[in-house]
């Protein structure tokens, strides 16, 4: 069970999709850094990372696709923000990127708290901590604690 994308697909403000914060990227994939998919550590801020990276990408109107270049070119974060703030006509860097797609992460996160959906639907099937996972055979052994912490924040 690759950690980071779980906790993804257990915590997305829309149910489980693995374009809401495609954390493949580094744990499989190598793009925009390497990090071991099999360890829980550090997991719950890397999928929210990238969950407000995407939330930006989607509010902007730009295909998902350019994740990927802008992950592995040192000035893809830049060059985008400037994109955006040339057309939007905002200030923003890409330093802001992250803080602005929270802010729809946020919204939406409220939004499904008013509909009645609390951290309980934030968990992924209890199958999955029980039957391992072929081929590394790993079963689902994320703390529900570290699923919380995708979205604490919300309420500070």
């Amino acid at each position: 069970a690759i950690k980071g994308i779980g906790v993804t697909y257990a915590t997305t403000t829309m149910g489980a999709d693995h374009t809401a914060g495609y954390t493949i990227a580094p744990e499989i994939a190598g793009v925009g850094g390497k990090v071991d998919p099999m360890s829980v550590e550090g997991k719950a801020d890397l999928s929210l990372t990238f969950q407000a990276a995407t939330a930006f990408i989607d509010s902007t109107g730009y295909c998902l696709f350019i994740a990927f270049p802008i992950l592995d070119i040192p000035e893809g974060w830049e060059g985008m923000a400037e994109s955006v703030a040339g057309v939007m006509g905002m200030d923003i860097s890409g330093a802001d990127v992250v803080a602005i797609g929270k802010e729809v992460l946020k919204i939406e996160r409220l939004f499904n708290e008013r509909a009645g959906f609390t951290k309980e639907d934030d968990r992924l099937p209890e199958f999955m901590r029980h039957e391992p996972l072929p081929p590394h055979n790993t079963v689902w052994d994320v703390p529900d604690e570290v699923l919380d912490q995708v979205y604490a924040w919300v309420h500070e």
